[in-house]
């Protein structure tokens, strides 16, 4: 038998092999179920700061965040006061985007986070962390 006959037939054979055995497989391969999503955190709206630099609008810095509380509680009380929420972060990221935004660099996190985490813990004693989700700055 010519090599190239049985290196067809081996790779065929293979080919099979492989064919039936993935069925079993997947069967014995359940996904993982979705946990719930934990009471504590409290996702708010995206905002959007205007980034203004010699009194023109260069850009937009686009912000997530979302707020963890002490506890399920704590975070049902704050969401009913999500426009304060919504305020101070707003104030806090209009200012950061004033000083230190560009849509050309890269946002400094660590420095956007140390100024918008304060505003906000203020507003409630149940605030354990304020967390950056996304960030980005683009010519908007």
């Amino acid at each position: 038998m010519p090599p190239a006959r049985s290196a067809f037939r081996l790779a065929a054979l293979l080919a099979a092999a492989v064919a039936a055995a993935a069925p079993a497989l997947a069967d014995t391969k359940k996904a993982d179920p979705i946990p719930p999503p934990d009471p504590s955190f409290l996702v708010m709206e995206p905002i959007d700061a205007p980034i203004v630099d010699s009194g023109r609008i260069d850009g937009v810095l686009h912000l997530s965040i979302a707020v963890k509380t002490k506890s399920a509680d704590d975070a049902a009380g704050l969401a009913k006061r999500m426009p304060e929420l919504r305020a101070a972060s707003l104030a806090a990221a209009i200012e950061f985007a004033r000083l230190h935004a560009s849509p050309y660099t890269p946002v400094n996190v660590a420095r956007l986070s140390a100024m918008i985490a304060p505003p906000i813990k203020r507003l409630d004693k149940g605030i354990e962390k304020v967390l950056i989700v996304k960030v980005s700055a683009d010519e908007g």
